[in-house]
């Protein structure tokens, strides 16, 4: 019998590359092109959520009715992958430690199927991976932060899409969720999934154990320790 593959969700900012203020500056001009104000984007909290709720909670905020906002959601979405993609070629994102030797190796192993589950829209994606360097290609499966609204809906929808795939099975305890935020650990715990975290964004080590993922580290440079995880979770 066929060993069943393990199949690795990741996030995206903070778990595989850093992209810092960079993401705010391209979410305000976007915004502002389509409602001509970008709220408060300055002092707002993106990490964990998807940007169907940042660019939702910005723009209430910002006094706009919601019928609006739903309207203008499409060309919101829209306008954020063209700054995105224009941008990437100059944003120099930065991808964390250890990521690059860790995907090269999965990258190698049929015992392991990788997908995405980013709060990012998921057309603007390809571009922010490429600017850090990494092959979307990758990631045979996602979803996405333009598909719903709510983060924790996330990993169910992208295990749907990777179902339709013939001879594919996907019992929940082949499947880890990999993030740098409580709100991954919650998306997880939410689909009855097991995540395992990194330090490595805007959550240190500590609040993160508080959360209580199944595995948790600084970050991806001990590749061999990484992959022992991904091999027994």
């Amino acid at each position: 019998m066929t060993d069943i593959p393990r199949i690795l969700l990741f996030d995206i900012d903070g778990t595989l590359l850093g992209s810092g203020e960079k993401v705010k500056i391209l979410m305000r001009r976007a915004l502002e092109d389509v409602f001509g104000t970008a709220g408060q984007v300055d002092s707002y909290e993106m990490s964990g959520k998807t940007d169907w709720q940042i660019v939702t909670d910005l723009i209430l905020q910002a006094g706009i009715e919601s019928e609006v906002v739903e309207d203008k959601r499409s060309a919101t979405f829209a306008a954020l992958t063209r700054h995105m993609e224009a941008a990437a070629p100059t944003l120099e994102m930065r991808v964390l430690p250890g990521v690059t030797e860790l995907l090269e190796q999965l990258s190698d192993r049929p015992e392991f199927i990788l997908g995405l589950v980013t709060g990012n829209v998921r057309e603007a994606v390809p571009a922010k991976l490429l600017a850090a360097g990494i092959d979307p290609a990758m990631f045979r499966f996602g979803a996405f932060g333009s598909e719903h609204p709510d983060r924790n809906a996330l990993p169910a929808l992208a295990l749907s899409r990777l179902e339709q795939s013939p001879g594919v099975p996907i019992p929940k305890e082949k499947v880890l969720v990999i993030g740098d935020t409580p709100r991954d650990i919650e998306c997880a715990r939410f689909t009855g999934l097991k995540v395992f975290c990194v330090a490595t964004g805007r959550y240190d080590r500590q609040v993160l154990a508080e959360h209580h993922p199944d595995y948790l580290l600084d970050d991806l440079s001990e590749t061999e320790a990484v992959l022992s995880i991904l091999r027994q979770f």
